[in-house]
């Protein structure tokens, strides 16, 4: 699963000029908008739940960053977190820890 959390570099706070473009979305609707565009746009079809703009409780908890992937056990522990390997994200290296936890 996936959880949206807030805009990484939306035009109003922190701007790098991607397209599409969005705002930091404050209301669940605009971050619903959002999220259905990613999906359509990028044809993804993991389950995506939406963080609740009041308050981000999901990123508050886990101090969230769009560049790390959490792996939560079926006891509600975390159980893996992985980070940025400095200035880059290798999904390779996740994807070798999935494999080796949870096969192919």
């Amino acid at each position: 699963m996936t959880v949206y959390i807030l805009e990484a570099h939306a035009e109003d706070t922190w701007p790098l000029g991607l397209s599409p473009a969005y705002c930091q979305t404050y209301n669940v609707n605009d971050r619903s908008k959002v999220a259905k565009d990613f999906i359509r746009d990028n044809g993804y079809d993991v389950p995506l739940k939406i963080d609740d703009p009041n308050g981000n409780p999901f990123n508050t908890v886990f101090a969230a960053w769009p560049l790390r992937f959490y792996v939560i056990g079926p006891d509600g522990t975390m159980i893996y977190i992985h980070e940025p390997e400095g200035d880059k994200v290798l999904a390779t290296t996740f994807k070798k820890w999935l494999e080796e936890h949870y096969g192919k």
